[in-house]
């Protein structure tokens, strides 16, 4: 531009800027010069004969292109943009035989939801232009309010009338300002001047009350807080003098009521704090009522018991039983039982598995050389193994203490045909828990059928003129004690399957309980003269390769993988449990029946119950709880000594459930006791302060559970219908 003086060429450009401002808007410096540089030209909406191009491009689409010209101008003022698109749509309306009306056109493309049909967008602008300032918005509106009340107004070019115009919304006619066209009046009615003005006062309902009472302040004494919230949004938007009036008012009046308020506040924390100190003193001198001991020990034995006979409790038991096996001492070997073993070494040494038929005949030739009081053959031998079968049937013949074992149990497996004949047969089976480990012993399938543990016992005890005599179906008698055969519901056991003749095992110990030889000791005479005499032989398998093994209450541990028993040693601790029973007395492993156990349950729930009741600190409940646990496990492992296995688990459950429970209910009853008198004490001082009291009972809401927020409510309402 500044070229144009030394370039004339230069001045054959003219640039021209249209756009919507004030001649005030283009000064340089409003501080420095009062001089405008540019000057403001007045554009007038179209009138009708200004159109007639527009009014050409309805011809054959409309009946009376004219009359529908004059109807579009009368919706839009004259306004260039509005009058182009309300051509247009009449124009597509018409093209798609839809068109019935200007009006109908108007209504249903422009006005109805016309912030989304608004495309290109001009009325959408115009909203823009009216809220974009917060600091003007409110005067704008008021303006326009105004204008909507009257019509019309005296034009007075002040800067608010200058900056509504600008927005599109209103015009300039004979020194009157209007709204520009009947699109605009319809978009922005009064109800949407009335919905922008409540958005920005949320005092609305306040100040028609203020005004209609003569600005006095009663009027809006109880809308304080929307009239405190919204100064702060009044002040900032430039609304009208009433509004600037009604706030100043309105913050008078809130500290006013503040003053007030805050000295009903101090009062109602000294008559809660009061009232809650009185509570306090009153409730910690009681104890819980005795009568809770029993019903707690109800309600927490009941759930454990459910939980035992579910059989959810079941390995858990077993568990406890296992780890009593392993802390009790070692008892001495039993020198009336003897095993041969055939562990690795052995098997490499006589040709692998299976021995042949010679190498066993030439073993138990030399163990019944010795003469054993009976020998068990813990080994199938349903089939000849050549070489040797002949010496071999010859000697299961010859040899009256020798018994071999079958398989009964799921696949059969037959005994020796010779052993089978002669009826020195026993069933080698075993029973296993859910968890993989035998805890019990099975000594018969039936009346003819018993095990090779029950056989070689029975045949010793004949031998020694001890009796064996069956009282009834669950019990018999063997020498000095009762066996008695195992039930489903034993002991930690639930529902388990009770078949045939069983007994609950009380292990003697694992292999070193029993004199222990290898195959080649045997073999090379390496056993000295008269080892097995008058003792039972057992001869079985511990190589890991032939899988002759079983979990028991030893296997487990909490700091080392599990140890498998070899079968042989397993059969070893039944025959030891049987004869030991029979002569010394040794006490099997015995239960308690159901009702018994459950009343040993329920007592040491009852005896959590009363620690819970006499102690009051939690430490002390703690530590008496951990050391009654203690007494309780280390009573049952005491009995468990003598051969009865008690419930330990739920009685600890139900001791420390109680001992928990306890001292939780009493302290919620102290809590429900210690809010009653709380509430009690307030509603005292209600007739002498009753505002305070009002507001104590609400600081007293915020801290209580719905329940009790609900009970406040209630007592509250009487106690203020009661003053009234």
């Amino acid at each position: 531009m500044e070229q144009r003086n030394v370039k004339p060429q230069y001045r054959r450009l003219n640039f021209a800027l249209l756009g919507v401002a004030t001649p005030r808007d283009l000064m340089r410096d409003k501080s420095q010069t009062p001089f405008n540089i540019g000057t403001a030209i007045e554009l007038q909406g179209f009138q009708l004969h200004e159109v007639r191009a527009l009014a050409l491009g309805l011809e054959g689409k409309v009946a009376d292109p004219t009359a529908v010209m004059e109807e579009i101008l009368a919706w839009t003022g004259g306004q260039p943009f509005l009058t182009q698109k309300l051509c247009q749509l009449v124009a597509d309306s018409s093209a798609d035989r839809s068109f019935c009306s200007v009006e109908q056109v108007v209504r249903s493309q422009v006005l109805e939801n016309w912030e989304f049909q608004d495309e290109p967008e001009h009325l959408r602008t115009i909203r823009d232009r009216i809220l974009r300032n917060q600091s003007t918005v409110g005067r704008l509106l008021g303006l326009y309010q105004q204008i909507l009340e009257h019509h019309e107004i005296v034009a007075d070019g002040s800067p608010e009338q200058m900056e509504l115009r600008l927005t599109g919304l209103v015009v300039e006619h004979q020194g009157k300002l209007k709204v520009y066209n009947r699109i605009c009046q319809s978009v922005f009615d009064f109800q949407w001047v009335e919905q922008k003005f409540s958005e920005l006062r949320p005092y609305a309902g306040a100040i028609v009350n203020w005004i209609a009472s003569d600005a006095q302040n009663e009027a809006f004494s109880t809308a304080r807080t929307t009239i405190t919230r919204g100064t702060g949004l009044g002040l900032g938007k430039s609304l009208s003098n009433k509004d600037f009036q009604f706030l100043v008012a309105s913050q008078n009046a809130a500290k006013q009521q503040t003053q007030v308020a805050l000295e009903a506040t101090e009062q109602a924390s000294q008559l809660l704090a009061a009232a809650r100190q009185k509570a306090k003193k009153d409730v910690l001198s009681q104890r819980l009522h005795w009568g809770w001991i029993p019903i707690l020990t109800l309600a927490v034995t009941l759930p454990i018991l459910l939980l035992r006979f579910g059989g959810l409790l079941q390995g858990l038991e077993w568990n406890v039983l296992d780890r009593f096996f392993q802390w009790r001492s070692l008892e001495p070997p039993d020198t009336r039982i003897a095993v041969v073993s055939f562990n690795e070494s052995d098997l490499a040494k006589v040709g692998g598995w299976p021995i042949n038929d010679r190498v066993l005949a030439e073993t138990l030739t030399k163990i019944k050389s010795q003469k054993p009081q009976a020998i068990g053959l813990d080994i199938y031998r349903n089939f000849p193994v050549e070489p040797g079968h002949q010496a071999l049937a010859q000697l299961f013949e010859s040899t009256p203490n020798l018994f071999g074992i079958e398989k009964a149990v799921g696949t059969r497996i037959p005994p020796p045909p010779e052993l089978g004949q002669l009826d020195r047969v026993g069933i080698a089976d075993q029973v296993q828990d859910a968890d993989g480990k035998v805890r019990r012993a099975l000594l018969a399938v039936d009346e003819d059928s018993y095990s090779l543990a029950a056989r070689l016992a029975l045949h010793y005890l004949t031998e020694k003129k001890v009796d064996f005599k069956r009282l009834d179906e669950d019990r018999a008698l063997l020498g000095k004690t009762i066996l008695h055969r195992f039930e489903g519901n034993d002991g930690g056991y639930v529902r388990t399957q009770s078949g045939g003749y069983q007994i609950l095992l009380n292990f003697r110990g694992p292999q070193k309980s029993f004199p222990t030889y290898s195959l080649q000791q045997v073999l090379k005479g390496a056993i000295p003269a008269h080892t097995f005499r008058d003792r039972i032989v057992l001869i079985g398998t511990t190589a890991d390769s032939l899988n002759d093994i079983f979990y028991t209450p030893y296997s487990g541990g909490l700091f080392h993988a599990p140890e498998p028993m070899a079968g042989v040693t397993l059969h070893a601790n039944i025959v030891s449990q049987l004869l030991s029973a029979a002569l010394n007395g040794r006490p099997g492993l015995q239960t308690w029946t159901d009702p018994l156990e459950c009343i040993w349950i329920v007592a040491w729930a009852g005896f959590g119950a009363a620690i819970g009741w006499r102690l009051k600190s939690s430490r002390a409940i703690a530590f008496c709880s951990i050391l009654t646990g203690g007494v309780l496990l280390g009573g049952c492992f005491a009995i468990f000594l003598g051969g009865w296995w008690l419930p330990v688990v739920p009685s600890l459950l139900a001791l420390l459930g109680t001992a928990a429970a306890l001292p939780i209910t009493a302290s919620k009853q102290r809590d429900k006791l210690l809010f009653q008198r709380t509430v009690s004490g307030l509603l005292e001082g209600a007739p002498h302060y009753p505002t305070a009291t009002r507001i104590a009972f609400e600081y007293l809401k915020q801290s209580e559970t719905k329940e009790n927020q609900a009970w406040i409510e209630q007592h509250a309402n009487a106690q203020g219908n009661a003053t009234k």
